[in-house]
């Protein structure tokens, strides 16, 4: 377990990672070989810096030989970067020189396709957190039945770690940070594969406590993890471990206790834009957002990348709360004719904004043509289509006699250019927040959002929501 004053050293966060050794780049000197070609990357990921505050990657292929070399710098920071699966923690001005071989069977630990092994001075340092996994993932957690085993093959590898950090004489307080928050790291993993063996287990009293225990989402280290892959693998195993203490968390609950928790400025950003991302798109926009915007703007480092990209994001959905103007489109209908939204005021008007390449679209399609038919002898509510596909005539043929063909054809049946190009059709894809499609979208008589997502027409709850949003109609 971490020394408490170790972690005292670090209550400074992620400034402190730059305060050590001069401000010279790192470099790394990687040598990769193998008994045959390897088809696959070399993917060196890193932290970008102070300023930039996000994950970068460089790639490489090794092609038809057998091996290579690669040389990369980094910015002057103590940082951890990974090499494929391979972690090291690198400091300011140094080389870290490692081979990496492709082994023969990839399934034997540590994970991953290659074996590594460093020199130079500062090798014992550099391996460590590859042994550090090496040791967990030697576990064998179909041997072990209960917690209490497991804790007993947890504290020894914890002494046979000990005995590596001391042999490694690390005298930089940040570097043992890293190092102790990846065993903690380490650890936690070794209780998520012992958790997926043992599933009974998962839903006893105390588990998720004890899975926890000894891990900490808002340690300081984590804001020096250069690699977005173990970010996310950190996130979901302790994310694991929350739903096991209470099963009703919603993934709501894991945005914010990220933004209001972590240390990591990219790790945040990453968790707020994916969040907006995934519930933009599924659910449109809602009350929750304003919650995590007004979070997030609290939280994120106003320059950051993870700042300006959640703050878009949100105004974009932000246009389709109810009760806002609908972007008053003009679009040409398979006639030819412009239609435009405001031809329909005093009307409600339900829209299907679809394409032909879509399945869900298309799926949806007879429903939707079902349900307008039932409101024909309504002169207050109007149905939709707008086909969103390439603008060339060919497919625009195409388009014709698809809606014959699924008997949507008709005045009201609209087209919808996909070349981000088309300033206009530009437009209509940020006002209407076309992420993603299918998208099924209500306006009232005085051209207002009603709705700026709903749910598929082919679900069985569609038919309800239309006749709800007619009986708000004035």
């Amino acid at each position: 377990m971490r020394a408490i004053s170790l972690s005292l050293m670090m209550m400074l966060g992620w400034n402190s990672m730059y305060a050590t050794g001069p401000a010279m780049p790192a470099k790394l000197q990687l040598q990769v070989t193998g008994n045959k070609p390897y088809g696959g990357q070399i993917l060196v990921s890193y932290f970008g810096g102070k300023e930039t505050g996000v994950f970068k990657d460089e790639s490489y292929r090794m092609g038809n030989t057998p091996s290579t070399s690669i040389t990369s710098t980094f910015p002057a920071v103590t940082q951890v970067i990974t090499v494929n699966e391979v972690a090291m923690v690198v400091e300011a001005g140094e080389t870290v020189s490692v081979a990496l071989r492709l082994k023969d069977k990839y399934t034997a630990a540590p994970k991953g396709v290659f074996t590594a092994l460093w020199s130079g001075k500062n090798a014992a340092k550099h391996a460590l957190l590859y042994k550090i996994d090496s040791i967990y993932l030697s576990v064998d957690v179909k041997a072990v039945n209960t917690t209490q085993q497991l804790d007993q093959a947890i504290s020894s590898c914890e002494k046979t770690i000990a005995q590596l950090i001391a042999d490694a004489k690390i005298s930089n307080p940040t570097v043992r940070n890293l190092v102790d928050f990846h065993e903690d790291k380490a650890r936690i993993q070794l209780k998520s594969r012992f958790a997926d063996e043992h599933a009974a287990l998962k839903t006893t009293a105390g588990f998720g406590d004890w899975y926890l225990k000894g891990f900490n989402i808002g340690d300081s280290a984590i804001a020096a993890i250069g690699s977005e892959s173990i970010t996310r693998e950190i996130v979901s195993f302790w994310w694991a471990g929350r739903k096991m203490q209470d099963p009703t968390l919603k993934t709501i609950n894991q945005v914010t206790e990220i933004l209001t928790t972590c240390k990591s400025d990219a790790m945040k950003g990453k968790s707020a834009i994916a969040w907006f991302v995934v519930e933009g798109r599924n659910n449109g926009f809602f009350s929750e957002m304003k919650q995590i915007h007004s979070i997030a703007k609290a939280s994120l480092k106003p320059n950051s990348s993870g700042y300006k990209t959640t703050d878009s994001l949100y105004k974009a959905y932000a246009q389709l709360e109810a009760g806002l103007p609908a972007f008053n489109f003009a679009l040409k209908n398979e006639n030819g004719d412009i239609v435009r939204l405001s031809d329909f005021k005093g009307k409600i008007v339900i829209i299907d904004i679809w394409a032909m390449w879509c399945h869900g679209c298309v799926e949806g399609l007879p429903f939707f043509r079902q349900l307008a038919d039932s409101y024909k002898d309504k002169n207050d509510i109007v149905f939709l289509t707008i086909c969103w596909e390439a603008p060339d005539s060919e497919t625009q043929e195409e388009w014709k006699r698809f809606s014959v063909r699924k008997n949507i054809n008709g005045v009201n049946n609209l087209f919808l250019s996909a070349d981000r190009s088309d300033p206009k059709a530009q437009e209509f894809m940020l006002r209407y927040c076309l992420t993603a499609i299918t998208r099924w979208v209500a306006i009232d008589q005085k051209g207002n959002i009603l709705d700026g997502h709903l749910n598929y027409s082919k679900d069985e709850k569609f038919e309800r929501i239309i006749a709800n949003v007619y009986k708000m109609r004035d």
